[in-house]
């Protein structure tokens, strides 16, 4: 874990507690009731694949803890005496760091936790406190969890956490086999393996970061509170994409300056693009926030014009969803209408920004990028070229609410040369519509047409 003074500050500047960062008021390392604390904090955190713990504030207010510090902080939180605690009671070899950061003249520890977590840790051995109470239970594996009310916090780890903490084992155990097969074999060697020993395709990591925005734009959308006439905007359809990138980038946390390159880099080729940073926008809301390493926004547009949610982190992982905008025009009544040529816009617009994403965040050329695009709510509606032509012409019907598709592409592949994977991307929702297809001279002509618009 990195605990450079840039990033211990940064954390610290920015304090917010998550799933990956504990926040404790001082605790004394010596007394059992801290000890249970620490040992807690560092098997949650490491179950989640690593993070910070900071001692020394209130995690309420976020703001120093003015009582309680100890005299020579250092010695107290001294890198031995807190991993003698975690080598202790932890089940898992955990080596653990400690770095301290200076505010107001006054030092404040962070416990930094490793990731690669593959095998959960628990705790190997019961704590009791002087009157007998159980402060730590042998054999419980503890996580930190969003719990009922979506606040992050540590605790026993619950049945609807055991999906998480077995897919972040599974994901380490992938990119360690990945990478020593890359190492060994090269790429093409490593799908070889990679197959016949089912290890997750790009298509599969493609398809978790899907799940894993959708889970992230609901605790979004729960946490807004969106008026009636926003809630409206959850019945209609929508669209979703997830975006990885092969091989990811080693990066445990995505700044600002992350953030400023997607802004930067993106072409912009319509007027409310794909992974729109919404950094200047008036409304505070909408602007974008840090959850769990990784940058999101809900932009709700006024009016209830958009709503738009995207979640990106700076390994390679790309989400967003956004309303059909066949449901948002007087042209065609909600639901009933998908213009194709639209759905073609926003695959041709969606692979030319990733592409763009190559070079500005410094993947490497010989990278491969996997889309994973999924539409929502088209049960019952027709083909309709309503966009151009202007007035509603019907045809087909699909009987498929959703649909899915995903395409992967090299890294060096040309803007101008995507127009083939932008039909193989949108051949299986058009095909729905009673074998409707659009020919690749059409689709052509569409995506050119896009390109010209910057």
């Amino acid at each position: 874990m990195d605990i450079s003074k840039a990033r211990l500050d940064s954390l610290v500047s920015r304090l917010s507690e998550g799933l990956n960062v504990e926040i404790k008021t001082w605790i004394d390392p010596k007394a059992d009731e801290s000890i249970a604390k620490i040992t807690k904090a560092v098997i949650a955190l490491y179950n989640r694949n690593g993070g910070y713990l900071i001692i020394g504030f209130d995690n309420t207010t976020l703001e120093p803890d003015q009582q309680g510090a100890p005299e020579d902080v250092k010695a107290a939180f001294h890198v031995d005496v807190i991993q003698g605690i975690v080598s202790k009671y932890s089940s898992i070899s955990i080596e653990i760091q400690v770095g301290f950061v200076e505010l107001q003249g006054l030092l404040y520890p962070v416990i930094a936790v490793p990731q690669g977590v593959t095998v959960p840790a628990a705790a190997k051995r019961d704590l009791l406190s002087q009157n007998g109470k159980p402060l730590v239970r042998e054999d419980t594996v503890y996580f930190r969890t969003l719990g009922s009310n979506g606040t992050p916090s540590t605790s026993a780890i619950k049945a609807t956490d055991w999906r998480d903490l077995l897919e972040i084992c599974f994901d380490n155990r992938e990119a360690d086999i990945g990478r020593f097969l890359r190492r060994q074999l090269g790429n093409a060697g490593a799908n070889i393996f990679s197959s016949a020993l089912k290890i997750p395709t790009l298509e599969d990591r493609a398809r978790s970061i899907l799940q894993e925005g959708a889970r992230a734009r609901e605790l979004s959308i729960e946490a807004r509170k969106l008026d009636p006439s926003a809630k409206a905007l959850l019945q209609k359809g929508s669209w979703e994409v997830g975006l990885v990138f092969d091989p990811p980038k080693d990066i445990e946390d995505s700044t600002k300056d992350f953030l400023a390159k997607v802004d930067s880099a993106n072409p912009e080729y319509t007027g409310w693009p794909a992974w729109l940073v919404s950094t200047n926008f008036h409304n505070k809301a909408d602007r974008p926030y840090k959850r769990e390493t990784a940058w999101e926004s809900l932009v709700l547009g006024s009016g209830s014009e958009h709503l738009d949610f995207y979640r990106m982190h700076a390994r390679g992982q790309f989400y967003q969803s956004r309303i059909l905008r066949d449901d948002m025009t007087t042209k065609v009544d909600p639901g009933t209408a998908l213009d194709p040529r639209l759905a073609v816009y926003f695959v041709a617009e969606v692979i030319a920004v990733g592409l763009r994403f190559v070079e500005a965040l410094d993947f490497d050329a010989d990278a491969t990028l996997g889309f994973i695009f999924r539409w929502n709510g088209l049960r019952g509606r027709h083909i309709d070229h309503w966009l151009d032509n202007g007035f509603s012409s019907p045809r087909g019907e699909t009987r498929d609410d959703i649909i899915e598709s995903y395409v992967e592409l090299p890294a060096d592949t040309p803007a101008s040369s995507i127009a083939p994977y932008v039909q193989r991307a949108t051949s299986r929702l058009l095909g729905s519509f009673a074998g409707f297809e659009l020919k690749s001279d059409v689709i052509e002509v569409e995506v050119n047409r896009l390109l010209k618009r910057k």
